[in-house]
């Protein structure tokens, strides 16, 4: 718990790569006003940016630990936590559609906002940058 908290401290790429994340689905929320079914859609938003934040996180903390194995043992670590992470976001989405409580196709759209946050964390830490000089 210790170790998460020094990489969602000091990881400045994390938190890049998150804002890019909360600004696609912030994109993504105001597309889900404009369906029928409303609080499904935007439920589901909800649902899958948290969704996507913790996947980033551990993904984060993943590379951390692989870092401090060899290549075989960090290759297999890095399989393994991947493999979790899908099975993770394979039980959200089946919740959802069981449930019926948030449309699983802005669920899914929401939890792939991870590839677009990975596009905007350059543009992200331009700006954060340009604050920090100011």
């Amino acid at each position: 718990m210790n170790r998460l908290r020094i990489i969602l401290r000091e990881n400045h790429t994390l938190h890049e790569m998150m804002t890019g994340i909360a600004a696609a689905n912030a994109v993504l929320a105001i597309i889900a006003l404009l369906v029928d079914n409303r609080r499904a859609a935007l439920t589901a938003v909800a649902i899958g940016t948290i969704t996507a934040i913790v996947y980033t996180i551990h993904m984060a903390v993943t590379v951390d630990d692989a870092l401090c194995l060899d290549e075989k043992g960090a290759a297999a670590q890095l399989r393994k936590n991947m493999l979790i992470r899908y099975l993770f976001v394979c039980v959200v989405v089946a919740v959802s559609l069981y449930t019926k409580v948030a449309d699983p196709v802005f669920m899914v759209i929401s939890v792939i906002t991870i590839k677009a946050g990975a596009y905007l964390q350059p543009f992200v830490h331009r700006i954060f940058s340009r604050r920090k000089d100011n």
